[in-house]
């Protein structure tokens, strides 16, 4: 990966107040992800591309990411992005409204990565936990965002976590 190219995307979104992850969650999401070593992960909310090229340097040989985002301007800014630092084998960007996109999709993932439209975070966090591996992580980017808070009642989940950072 090119560490260089990367470093460019963060500061060029942060100058055009794109959000990306912060550094201090990334850090968090970063040692969870080298622990579990992913085969797959599915992100929600791509912005352009940063959170899935850093999340990238964790999967196993062979992973992938698959990562949803509406809007078309940031899926071809994220596609740009990710031919820069070279890993494109390693991305799959899915361009759509994920409320949509979702319940169609068929796969088990060993990571979830929810960082998109905070009012939709209930039904993200429902399909989630249909996708999500049986030993999986789900982490929740900016729950507490606006004060919007979310509860739920849990029967069979194996673990969750969520990152309560503001």
């Amino acid at each position: 990966m090119n560490e260089a190219e990367l470093e460019k995307i963060k500061i060029k979104a942060l100058e055009e107040h794109i959000p990306i992850i912060m550094d201090d969650t990334l850090k968090v999401v970063g040692n969870l992800l080298g622990k579990i070593k992913p085969n797959a992960i599915l992100e929600i909310g791509t912005a352009v591309g940063y959170s899935a090229i850093c999340f990238s340097k964790y999967l196993l040989d062979g992973g992938i990411i698959d990562t949803i985002e509406r809007e078309h301007d940031r899926v071809e800014e994220a596609k740009r992005n990710i031919k820069l630092v070279d890993i494109a084998d390693k991305i799959n960007i899915i361009e759509g409204d994920a409320v949509e996109i979702l319940p169609t999709i068929n796969k088990k993932y060993d990571a979830i990565f929810i960082d998109a439209a905070k009012g939709k975070y209930p039904f993200f966090l429902s399909e989630a936990l249909r996708l999500i591996n049986k030993n999986g992580y789900i982490i929740a980017d900016n729950v507490l965002y606006h004060l919007v808070l979310l509860y739920f009642h849990f029967s069979d989940l194996h673990f969750l976590l969520g990152l309560f950072l503001y």
